[in-house]
Order: structure tokens, then sequence, then C-alpha cells
């Protein structure tokens, strides 16, 4: 099996070289569009997470909230307090951070092999920058759709963790109070920052090559998929898949229409969303199409996960079960929440999406960043809050 596996991938190797050389112009701005659309827009919104999140990691913060929050996080979801980081992380940045922030969790002992599969079962997520920014309001230019993907993705990611708490159950102690438990996690913060010897300056420099390093291998993914998807359109792959596809889509009541845009977001999202956005279809297929593809994540954020755990023992097929679960369960929340909610499509933005500038690359940086801040301090204040309640009672 392995062997077959192995000879089917050197055969895909072959034929994509060849490709390269029969199709150089194709290939050459399929890989210029990869480029633009991770030098300007994935670099400045995921940069920041990443870097905040190891600083965070590495000056004991998250040992702190791990302590602290164990008690909510270990019965909801059966995973340690330090999952909350994750979590909070997962929901706000968008692929591949909520991975990259749970194999660092993996790698500092805050989480088993077993703790961790299961938050990567829920805690690796799109963003609402790109959920709202670039797809409702950029492909779509309909604010109230992006809500409602948001909704259906956030829902469906929570649905997959209450059920992955089963998964590999183990049991646990009951933990101590709750003011124990503040005095508990403070300590471990201090105990933590008192073992690391690094100084400011070192880990503000690790932090930035370990960031820069993980920006660099989704890049090529990034890059490599979308050369893949322009091949899978020359050689007419796509077309041929929709032939098998369009009778389920047609017993669905979909326009069978939407079949090569929806194959391809299971490559990769962006494209995928953005060519279903331009499909001559009801814009409600078109959100539930989009909300199931978002909740999968495509093939290239698979292979940018693949790229971020490949160093741990966590493993992958339990992320694969996970996101399957979440395709479905997102494609059947924004059903029922546009059974509720009406929206129609209004004149598109375009210049919200396709962000190729420095201008608009800095502003998402400075987005991204603002949010990682808002979600660190309400994290941060939250614990602060409960401190100062319990000093008063």
């Amino acid at each position: 099996m392995k062997n077959t596996f192995l000879n089917i991938f050197i055969s895909f190797l072959i034929l994509m070289v060849l490709s390269l050389i029969l199709f150089p112009k194709e290939a050459l701005e399929a890989a210029k569009g990869g480029i633009n659309l991770w030098l300007f827009t994935i670099t400045p919104s995921l940069l920041p997470f990443f870097i905040g999140s190891e600083l965070l990691l590495q000056l004991g913060v998250v040992h702190f909230l791990g302590t602290f929050l164990e008690p909510i996080m270990r019965p909801l979801f059966n995973v340690p307090g330090s999952g909350s980081f994750a979590m909070a992380i997962g929901y706000t940045s968008g692929y591949p951070v909520g991975a990259q922030v749970i194999s660092r969790l993996w790698e500092e002992n805050l989480c088993t092999t077993e703790e961790a599969e299961r938050l990567m079962s829920f805690c690796n997520n799109s963003g609402p920058l790109f959920m709202l920014g670039a797809v409702a309001i950029g492909m779509f230019g309909s604010p109230k759709s992006g809500y409602i993907i948001m909704a259906s993705n956030y829902l469906a990611a929570i649905t997959t963790g209450l059920l992955f708490r089963l998964y590999k159950k183990n049991s646990y102690k009951k933990p101590p109070s709750i003011k124990n438990l503040l005095n508990a996690a403070i300590k471990k913060m201090y105990y933590t920052r008192e073992q690391n010897k690094k100084s400011l300056s070192t880990i503000l420099s690790e932090a930035v090559f370990k960031s820069t390093n993980t920006i660099i291998i989704i890049g090529g993914y990034v890059i490599l998929f979308s050369v893949v998807i322009e091949l899978l359109k020359l050689y007419k792959i796509l077309d041929f898949l929709s032939y098998f596809i369009s009778p389920i889509f047609l017993l669905l009541g979909f326009d069978k229409s939407l079949i090569p845009a929806f194959l391809s977001g299971l490559l990769e999202i962006t494209v995928g969303s953005n060519l279903i956005s331009q499909v001559s279809a009801p814009l409600e297929q078109k959100v539930v199409l989009v909300s199931a593809i978002i909740a999968w994540g495509g093939i290239s954020i698979h292979g940018q996960v693949l790229g971020v755990i490949a160093k741990t023992k966590i493993k992958y097929f339990p992320y694969f079960i996970a996101k399957t679960i979440q395709f479905f369960l997102a494609a059947l929340y924004s059903h029922w929440l546009l059974s509720v909610i009406k929206i129609q499509e209004e004149n598109a933005i375009s210049h919200v999406f396709n962000p190729y500038t420095y201008k608009n690359s800095w502003d998402l940086f400075q987005f991204s960043s603002i949010i990682f801040i808002i979600v660190t301090l309400t994290i941060l204040f939250f614990a602060i809050a409960i401190k100062q309640y319990l000093q008063q009672h």
C-alpha cells in the first residue's frame, strides 16, 4: 500500500514537471498569483499572531492560562486549560495559526499528544478577517453573508470539539478550588519565566525566526497549490470530476455550474471562494458551499498543517476526520441560518479582496496586530477580574 502511494506520488511529480515545460506561461501566472496572495495577504495577516503567541509562550503567560482555566476547558473539551489560548487564537487569526500554537503547546509539554489531537479537531479555523472581509464584503458584496459563514464555521468547530472530547478519553483529577487555582497559576507563570534564562531580546529574536520559517513554509504550499489548480483546469480534470459530482448537486438542488469552483475550493479555499462568488447562481447556495469549504480548509491548508506538525507526534488522521465532520456541519448550520436570515447580494467592493498593494498589506498587518492584542488583553482581563472578585469575597 505504501509503495503504491509512493509510485502514484512520483508519477504525479513527473507529470507536474512535464506540465511546467508544456505550459510555462500559465504556470508562471498561477505562481505569481500565489506569491501575491502569500506576500500581500497571508503574511501580514498571520505574522503578528505567530510572533505574539510565541512570545506569550516564552514569557509564561500561556502557562498561567493553562493552570487557571483547566476547570473550564477540561469538562467541556477534555483538554488542558492551555487549550483556551489555542482556541482563542485559532478562532481569531486564521489557518494555520491554531495548528502552530497547538504544536508549540505540545513542544512545551503543556498538553499530551492525545490532548493536542483533540485541540486540533476544533482550534484550527479560518479567521474573521478572511470570512467577513475578503469573502463576504470583497467577493460577495454582502456583509450579512459573512456573519452567516462565520457563525456556521464556529458552531461547526465547537460541535466537533464537543464530539472529540470522547476521543481517547482519559480520566482526570478534580481541580483545586478557584482561589488555590489562581495562586497555582501565578506561581506557574513566574516559575516558567525564571526557568527560561534567555534575555528578552533573545526571546524576541527566536520568536521572529520561528514565525518567519513557518510563514515561508505556508507560502510554499500556497504557491504550489495555485499552480496545481491551474494545471487541473488545463487538463480538464476539474470538468471530468464535475461530471461525477453533478448528480449529487442536482439531488440537493444546487446549480451544477458551481461544481468546478467548488472543486477548486476543496483544494484552496481562497481561490475556490472567489470562483464560487463569480458564478451566476443563487447567493444562498454559494454561501452554503463557501461555508463548507472554509470549514474543510482545502488540501492546501491540510498540507500546511502537515508541515507544522511534522516534528511532533501529533497524528494527522484525527484532524482529517474532524475537518470532514466540520465540512458537513458548517453546510447544515449555514443552511439552517439562511432559512431564518434573508440575505441579498450587493455591489462588490473589489479593493477589499486582491489587496496586492503595500498600503493594503500594512493595513492588514495593523488590523491583525490589533485583533491579537485585543484577544490577549481580554483573556488577561478575565483572569484579573476573577482575582479581584475573589479578594473581595
